[in-house]
């Protein structure tokens, strides 16, 4: 039996009009992601807080997974130049499905210049919010029209909408029939929700999928890691922003939280 979701445990809005009338950026990014960072900022304040642990770009190796959208590219590229390099796990809407084999991959690519490895674990789904305030709405280069993000995720909250939602793994389209089938398996068939906590359980999933591939190819005894998710969020004028929901780091077996 899948674990159903409810909408309801996530408080969040997604319509563009408040008590005075319409939103802006700013005011949908608070009321739906409170707390966000700069992309920037981020990277760089998450490797100061790894410091003090021993974890440093000289040591580590840095495992992103992102959405393959083109836009998600510049915070990849920031991981990617921070980090001296990242092994990418990415896929659509930013899911795992490289499995045991893939993370065992990145983690024989980890420096062991003292005889230990060090990960450091970035996952993060996307959304973007216009500067209406509206979410999902976003300006891509080179196009006329209002786009759109994440779009794998924006299909399946028309097919479920519809009532028009197929279980079956379609080799034609295998992530996103396996992204469909995770997420109507965690929130069931009773409601439609909103893109912004639609977007929140892909990231829920995201998560528990790290930390079940973590317990099954990382040894704790050996290898130190940290552990980043959230949600990354495109905003106006081409800036990204991004919402930490986990973030902690595991060294000789000890997890202490990071603070953001």
């Amino acid at each position: 039996m899948p674990t159903l979701f409810s909408p309801s445990s996530f408080s969040c809005e997604t319509t563009s009009e408040g008590p005075q009338g319409p939103l802006d950026f700013k005011t949908a990014l608070d009321r739906n992601f409170p707390g966000t960072y700069p992309c920037d900022a981020f990277v760089d304040y998450s490797q100061f807080r790894l410091h003090p642990f021993g974890i440093e770009q000289k040591n580590s190796i840095a495992c992103v997974s992102v959405c393959r959208d083109e836009i998600t590219t510049a915070f990849m590229n920031r991981l990617h130049n921070t980090w001296n390099s990242a092994f990418d796990f990415s896929s659509l809407a930013g899911m795992l499905y490289l499995g045991v084999t893939g993370f065992q991959a990145a983690h024989h690519h980890a420096p062991n210049i003292d005889g230990k490895e060090r990960y450091v674990y970035f996952a993060f789904p996307h959304i973007a919010i216009d500067e209406h305030g509206i979410p999902g709405n976003c300006r891509r280069s080179g196009r006329h029209a209002i786009s759109h993000a994440c779009g794998a995720l924006l299909k399946i909250h028309e097919n479920i909408s519809e009532g028009n939602v197929n279980l079956a793994l379609d080799q034609d389209d295998l992530e996103q029939s396996l992204l469909r089938q995770r997420l109507v398996g965690k929130i069931g068939f009773t409601e439609t929700p909103d893109l912004v906590t639609l977007t929140k359980v892909t990231q829920q999933i995201i998560r528990e999928d790290l930390e079940r591939m973590i317990k099954l190819t990382v040894n704790p005894g050996t290898t130190d890691y940290a552990v980043f998710t959230g949600v990354q969020i495109h905003g106006p004028a081409n800036k990204d922003w991004i919402w930490v929901e986990t973030s902690y780091v595991v060294v000789d077996g000890v997890r202490e939280p990071l603070v953001f």
